[in-house]
Parts: C-alpha cells; structure tokens; sequence
C-alpha cells in the first residue's frame, strides 16, 4: 500500500484535538480510518517517525512501509523542511506544524469531502 505524508500548516493543540474529534466521530464505532493527524513542536525526524509508527501499529498499517514514507520524505523535502522549521520557530509558542498521514484512499476520500463542502 502507498502512504502520503503532508504537511499542512499550524495550529494551536485545541484545534488540533477537534480536528481529530471529528475524524473519529465522522467513524464512530468503526476501527480507526482516514487521516492521521499529528503536531509537533518541535518539528524533528525522530519525533515525526515515532507518531508515524504508532500511527501505523494502531492502524494495522505497514509500518516498514510508513518509515520508509517518512524518511524518503524527510530526505526528498529537506529545504522544504527546513521552511516548515523556520517559520514554527517564528510562531507563538502554543502553535503547533500538523502533518496528516493516510493512504492514497485516504487523501482520495479528504479531497472528494472538502469538494464537497
């Protein structure tokens, strides 16, 4: 399976928290689907593939598959990175870089709801 990694923007945790709330609401009852959400602060590979991988485990996901999503990522965006490291640097302390992580039937589903709404 493909998986994407993205990263989004930033937000404070609260926000961060409803975003995954109405994920698992818009899912109630059902296993864990769609996205993942994470946020870091701050923003480092090790800290980024330890929320991948337990991403992974909690979803039945292929984690050598997601660690290698993640590191061929973090090697292929590096100036892209470096950006993202930059400009949190610049935030107020409480913000938070938000990566999303899902299958490409996951990103599929996320670009057909925002359509939508």
């Amino acid at each position: 399976m493909v998986y994407l990694l993205q990263f989004c923007g930033f937000t404070d945790p609260l926000e961060l928290f409803y975003l995954e709330q109405r994920r698992l609401v818009a899912h109630s009852g059902a296993a864990p689907c769609g996205l993942a959400y994470g946020g870091f602060r701050p923003f480092q590979l090790d800290a980024l593939l330890s929320w991948a991988l337990d991403t992974a485990r909690g979803r039945h996901w292929d984690g050598d598959a997601i660690q290698r999503t993640v590191l061929d990522v973090w090697m292929e965006r590096a100036e892209v990175i470096r950006q993202w490291q930059l400009r949190l640097r610049e935030q107020p302390d409480d913000r938070l870089l938000v990566a999303a992580l899902g299958s490409r039937g996951d990103w599929d589903r996320q670009c057909e709801d925002l359509l939508r709404a």
